[in-house]
């Protein structure tokens, strides 16, 4: 018997107040396009939305409606896009979730933000790409189909449901566009733990989507990105990688004695808070993108957020408030000549969580320049020198102007910048990163690189022996379990939730007796290969003991995860046989974390989950509710 949790959490946006304070109408008067933006504190201020857009539309001119959610409750999503849909009828209609809404300056955490684009000449056009079942590579393949024979596409818009993990294909492909083509956007996000993300496109609401705005006309797009994060210390390669997103080494060495040796930041310390301090800056195309870690991995190895590659060069990077805000404001001062008549803002929610209470000084000064609305982002995206990348920790202001004669630019005037933070303790760490480097940096030419390599071969197989099952290669009970607890700790810290497979073989003691502890050996190193060659790049397997196995899969859906399970059952009967040709059938028991959960409870959850698999005929997948 299967029981699957699909787990929802709704809230209200209707409740918070919008960031101006008021709920007005924010207006930027002019010729060419104009920009009309909505805090949705309530119903009050939606009614009057619809009803002020529906008359300046009798102006004339073509509308964009772009809505950035603060629910990931399909139903609540669904009676908004109707509303919008039923008023503006043949109108292009877009968005998606967000966890935190921007406008005029400012934050608006679960406030859904309302856009109204209006265009005097610049023409909208929509278009969807839903990934399960089309692959990247494909919906990049029709996106070029689509826009290569426009003369005058001036930019893309580009709206996401899937995680910034997979998303490299599709903007790899748009490099084939003209540089001249402008592409910016985000990834959708959720405003609840462990929520679901969507894109909008109409009515329709898509998860795993992409969803494309194409500008085409006379509307001038200029897009700017801001990081603030910084260089630290002395350039570092990627010496290896497991997939695109586990740096297991830096320099020959396991990733994690980067963090250790040169800040002090170790496995089970405040990890959230150092690595959002000083994250790890890759270049790309000649130019830093931030690759935040989310994890300390059993082996050494760093989990991170976006995509690396081994070869590529790599910085430490640190953070003060200070220097982030100041760089928003001299990114911002970019924009004045440029004259902006409106302004896109996709910002990484990891910025807000860094800057805390200084989140809005970064914000305000766009807020200075034009009309402004945006949101909070599980990825930022933007072209730069004709390459288009998936960013983390960055701002993305996209800035349009459909007049080709602006007024004289609005000249913007900075409050002083004044954040309080824990600076001595980022101080500290800098100091203690360049008091160890210059030691080392002198030693080095001492050192020889082949010594490095056969220490660096040596550690990682006595590393190998100390943390892995001798039988099956697989992690032992103690590494398994160490695993287990970091994730707990993790999902409860990044309030992210996880999945775990605890399995076991049918009737294993009968194999032993029937045919002998070889074949059960067997039998065990051949199970154990099925799950090596199943594991997914974040996965973690181990021998729980006996003929028990424990599978940890973090960053996978529920619907991903009976898939697995399903799969590895039906591998395992199909695969591995007794001497006497009888298939050999294992039991699966599937456990969601919970967000207070610790590793004593989730122990209970995973047994609980195989031995409701083991009531039900043995050879089943069954799940427990959190």
């Amino acid at each position: 018997m299967i029981i699957l949790l699909k787990g929802f959490v709704f809230h209200e946006i209707y409740e918070v107040i919008r960031a101006s304070g008021n709920g007005s109408l924010s207006v930027r008067v002019g010729i060419g396009m104009k920009q009309y933006n909505y805090g949705l504190k309530n119903k009050e201020i939606f009614d009057r939305a619809i009803s002020e857009m529906k008359e300046r539309q009798k102006e004339g001119g073509n509308l964009l409606i772009l809505l950035f959610h603060g629910s990931d409750d399909p139903a609540f999503i669904e009676k908004d896009l109707d509303r919008l849909a039923d008023a503006f009828p043949g109108v292009p209609l877009c968005g998606e979730t967000s966890s935190g809404g921007i406008l005029d300056g400012h934050q608006a955490e679960g406030v859904s933000i309302l856009s109204f684009l209006f265009f005097e000449k610049t023409e909208i056009s929509l278009s969807a790409f839903e990934i399960d079942p089309m692959a990247l590579t494909d919906a990049a393949r029709r996106v070029l189909d689509l826009y290569s024979p426009v003369k005058d596409l001036s930019g893309i818009a580009i709206l996401g449901s899937i995680p910034v993990s997979t998303i490299s294909p599709f903007l790899k492909a748009l490099d084939a566009l003209p540089p001249s083509v402008s592409i910016f956007g985000g990834l959708a996000d959720s405003c609840t733990e462990g929520g679901r993300t969507f894109v909008f496109d109409g009515r329709r609401i898509l998860e795993n989507a992409i969803l494309c705005i194409a500008f085409t006309g006379p509307v001038v797009i200029d897009v700017q990105t801001n990081l603030g994060w910084q260089p630290l210390g002395q350039e570092m390669t990627i010496t290896a990688m497991t997939g695109d997103h586990v740096i297991k080494e830096i320099d020959y060495e396991p990733a994690e004695a980067v963090y250790a040796r040169y800040l002090g930041i170790e496995d089970g310390e405040d990890m959230e808070t150092g690595f959002l301090s000083f994250p790890l800056l890759v270049i790309e195309n000649d130019r830093f993108l931030a690759r935040l870690p989310d994890d300390f991995l059993p082996d050494g190895a760093l989990s991170v957020m976006g995509n690396c590659r081994e070869g590529q060069k790599v910085h430490l990077s640190y953070g003060n408030p200070n220097e982030i805000i100041s760089c928003c404001q001299e990114n911002a001062k970019k924009l004045e000549d440029f004259a902006p008549e409106g302004l896109l803002i996709f910002s990484c929610v990891i910025r807000r969580l860094f800057l805390n209470e200084g989140t809005d000084q970064g914000l305000a000064p766009y807020g200075e320049l034009a009309p402004m609305a945006g949101g909070y982002c599980h990825g930022e995206i933007s072209r730069e020198g004709g390459i288009t990348s998936s960013l983390n920790m960055t701002l993305v202001a996209a800035a349009l102007r459909e007049n080709s004669h602006p007024d004289a630019p609005h000249k913007v005037h900075f409050h002083h910048v004044g954040f309080k933070s824990n600076t001595m303790t980022t101080i500290q760490r800098m100091a203690s990163f360049m008091t160890v480097s210059s030691v080392e940096l002198e030693k080095a030419n001492d050192r020889l690189e082949e010594m490095n390599r056969k220490l660096t071969d040596t550690n990682n197989r006595l590393a190998f022996l100390a943390t892995h099952d001798g039988l099956t290669g697989l992690f032992d009970r103690e590494a398994i379990e160490t695993r287990l607890r970091r994730l707990t700790n993790s999902s409860r810290s990044m309030k992210v939730p996880f999945f775990a497979i605890m399995m076991d073989l049918d009737n294993f003691k009968a194999i032993n007796d029937t045919f002998g502890h070889d074949v059960g050996d067997r039998v065990l190193k051949e199970l154990a290969m099925i799950l090596k060659n199943e594991m997914t790049p974040f996965a973690a397997a181990g021998r729980w003991g006996g003929d028990e196995f424990v599978l940890l899969l973090p960053n996978l859906t529920p619907e991903s995860t009976l898939e697995l399970a399903e799969t590895l059952r039906k591998s395992v009967s199909q695969k591995i046989f007794c001497p006497d040709g009888t298939p050999v059938s294992i039991s699966l028991g599937i456990a969601r974390s919970g967000p207070k959960d610790k590793a004593e409870n989730f122990y209970r959850r995973m047994d609980k989950a195989l031995y409701v698999a083991k009531r039900s005929g043995k050879n089943t997948v069954a799940v427990v509710k959190d």
